[in-house]
């Protein structure tokens, strides 16, 4: 949900953000929703001091502010934003030197429909917001604000414009529909562009976890349409032969013959991509590229992955394209790179066939099909996969990962780079987020 994430393949540190605050003695009576992941902050204490020492009000502080933020995640936004008005700081003023441009953020604005419905927070239509900073005259600089969802396919099916109501039809991969159709209701995958913004090529997107990215206008927010990526090399840009590097041998596959017999259903009747392209993107700022990746739709039934890399350059003109098998059940969300390889961080899955009986029976989300499953050592798996092949020395077998010292998940990477030490070693560092594997449940995410 962070627009324009600089990826480098150099380290560079943190920026620190202001801290939010919410005046919580104003609208105090008004009724917020309380989110069931997060306890209630404790009751204030009021003290008095002297010489500015902390005190248990001070203390209490950040738990109040984050409870109060965390109720403001899941609030629906019934209204747009569609012409620029001015923000008014509540307290000090934009920084004379701050600089001039436009920030976009992207994330689910609609959780509850006219007739009985909430989805997972995953699967709200996306709301995209605009933050434009401009100068206000006398050096004063002023912050101009914009909101507009994305009109996706779904998006236009499930709202009624003339009346401005709201009806769920699409399930989704993380929801139930309350007052929808839930027994043969084969609308998974709803391609909502609620997860990330990429600006690239003077052109403006919103993503989504496995579907085409939408292409929307930077000035007026308006969406122009779905863009197709990596179709035929990518938007209509110059297709190039992809690089194919196989984990097997030759022969007959059984895995072949099953994933054969997966496609038709999951094309035909769930309407799944061939490919579902993620939702993160990297940015090889050094060589003026865009970085994505893809899997096929029916990855997460086989013990097996394919995973293609591709890079573009500012004209969208596929310059790469490299696939990759990997003999094991996978899930992948987010991914690094430095300058001479892919890294991929092994979140092990399997189906959970309780789970899968219930999802088809419309008791249960489609993402209870699945579950984690934690490595029987006490590592995780790293695969390092070469980006250039031509380049590579041939001292490395791809297909071996590197084992981390833990079972983790990882969710989100930072940043990843690679140093060479005076001997000529590299070493590759990456910033991220993990959690352990026995915290981690599909249909508990946000509490749900």
């Amino acid at each position: 949900m962070i627009s324009f994430p600089p990826n480098s393949p150099s380290p560079t540190p943190a920026a620190k953000l202001p801290r939010h605050h919410h005046d919580h003695n104003k609208n105090s009576n008004r009724h917020v929703p309380k989110a069931i992941s997060i306890s209630s902050p404790p009751p204030t204490i009021t003290t008095t001091t002297t010489n500015h020492e902390t005190t248990p009000l001070d203390q209490n502080d950040d738990a109040v502010a984050a409870f109060w933020d965390y109720q403001f995640l899941f609030i629906s936004q019934r209204k747009e934003t569609t012409q620029p008005i001015t923000l008014l700081p509540v307290n000090g003023a934009v920084p004379p030197d701050f600089p001039k441009g436009t920030y976009y953020l992207a994330g689910p604005g609609l959780f509850s429909d006219d007739h009985g419905s909430t989805v997972h927070p995953l699967d709200g239509h996306g709301y995209l917001k605009s933050f434009h900073v401009a100068a206000a005259g006398e050096g004063n600089k002023e912050v101009q604000f914009m909101a507009k969802y994305v009109r996706t396919e779904a998006q236009m099916e499930e709202h009624e414009p003339e009346t401005d109501t709201w009806r769920f039809t699409h399930r989704g991969p993380f929801s139930l529909l309350k007052g929808g159709r839930r027994v043969g209701n084969t609308k998974v995958m709803k391609n909502v562009a609620n997860t990330s913004v990429l600006k690239w090529g003077r052109r403006l997107f919103c993503l989504w976890e496995g579907g085409d990215p939408y292409q929307i206008d930077h000035r007026s927010l308006d969406t122009v349409g779905r863009f197709g990526l990596i179709d035929d090399g990518g938007g209509g840009g110059e297709k190039k032969e992809k690089e194919s590097h196989d984990a097997g041998g030759g022969g007959v596959d059984l895995w072949d013959v099953a994933a054969g017999l997966l496609k038709p259903i999951l094309y035909g009747v769930f309407r799944m991509p061939p490919k579902r392209l993620l939702s993160h993107y990297k940015l090889d700022t050094k060589r003026d590229r865009l970085l994505t990746l893809s899997c096929n739709a029916e990855d997460m039934l086989m013990p097996r992955n394919n995973f293609t890399f591709y890079e573009y350059d500012s004209n969208f003109k596929l310059l790469q394209k490299q696939e990759f098998e990997i003999p094991d059940r996978l899930m992948i969300h987010d991914w690094a790179f430095t300058d001479t390889h892919y890294i991929l961080f092994g979140n092990r899955i399997k189906i959970d066939v309780l789970g899968a009986i219930q999802a088809v029976c419309g008791l249960s989300p489609m993402i209870s099909t699945l579950s984690v499953d934690p490595p029987s050592s006490s590592t995780s798996p790293i695969y390092l996969l070469p980006r250039f092949p031509e380049n590579d020395d041939g001292g490395r077998d791809w297909r071996v990962p590197v084992e981390a010292p833990a079972p983790m998940w990882l969710l989100h990477v930072g940043n990843a780079f690679q140093t060479v030490d005076e001997s000529g070693n590299a070493e590759i560092r990456v910033h991220a987020a993990t959690c352990s594997y026995q915290w981690f449940n599909f249909t508990k995410l946000f509490g749900q």
